[in-house]
């Protein structure tokens, strides 16, 4: 009789494990499809589990460096890391502003930022260009742009946000982020050259109710559970980064900052 009890509570105890791990590997995953005749790579994350940290990364030495893709990714060994927001190719200072872990770590005062909470609530918010924004509320926030899609309506108007780069404009492989209505972060990436209102629309059709484009084109970069999907053709000066488990983000955390601001208590 005592034997079975243990036996069934060791069962029960191994099952619950499994569960939520389980769980935890589903919040995070990838697939291919194709909408309005965009090929599409998508990673989807579900924002409301507990256990998922989507937060950014500075190269080594900050503003006004670059770092190659592979070699941060190394170094923050996250589940998914993708490119970031722009940077201007003369200074290598991004064109957006940059708060990780709640600190303002870079400011570029252009575009609309993704905004997230500790608690993993998304927001999209379009500052002022070039003023000062208080982003206390957000543990992480990253300023690119332009915005696709804006309360379910694909939105494009790359001027009124201060993009006016030809290049970037025209059409080119294209990389973004937005979020659903059940609250999951969707990452779009095409190889094929787009012009940007091509893919607010593809991203609508997906169920993206809110969308921010990404730094595309050569800067491209795309790292999925221990795989580089797509490596870029030059060095970067910031990643987004998300980890599946905090614990794992817990022990790396000060790795994501450059190496002067690493340590320092906000």
């Amino acid at each position: 009789m005592r034997r079975g009890f243990w036996l069934l509570l060791f069962w029960m105890v191994t099952g619950t494990v499994l569960i939520l791990q389980t769980a935890q590997a589903e919040a995070i995953h990838y697939y291919c499809t194709t909408v309005q005749g965009v090929p599409l790579k998508v990673i989807s994350v579900d924002m409301n589990s507990p256990q998922v940290k989507v937060t950014g990364m500075l190269n080594q030495f900050g503003a006004g460096h670059t770092e190659p893709f592979q070699q941060m990714v190394r170094r923050a060994s996250p589940t998914v890391a993708i490119t970031g927001t722009f940077h201007c190719n003369r200074t290598f200072r991004p064109i957006g502003d940059i708060v990780i872990g709640g600190r303002l770590t870079h400011f570029g005062g252009l575009g609309t930022a993704l905004c997230v909470s500790e608690d993993n609530h998304v927001k999209f918010i379009r500052p002022k260009p070039y003023r000062r924004q208080d982003w206390s509320r957000f543990d992480y926030v990253l300023s690119a742009g332009p915005r696709l899609v804006q309360n379910n309506v694909a939105y494009v108007e790359p001027a009124r946000e201060g993009f006016r780069d030809r290049h970037m404009l025209n059409p080119n492989p294209r990389i973004a982020i937005g979020t659903t209505r059940d609250n999951r972060l969707m990452i779009v990436l095409t190889r094929k050259p787009i012009y940007l209102s091509r893919l607010a629309g593809a991203m609508k059709a997906l169920g993206i109710e809110n969308a921010i484009n990404l730094d595309g084109g050569s800067s491209i970069g795309v790292y999925y559970k221990g795989k580089i999907l797509v490596n870029p053709q030059r060095q970067l000066t910031n990643i987004l980064v998300i980890y599946q488990d905090r614990n794992r983000y817990e022990t790396v955390k000060d790795r994501l900052l450059p190496v002067y601001m690493r340590s320092v208590k906000r």
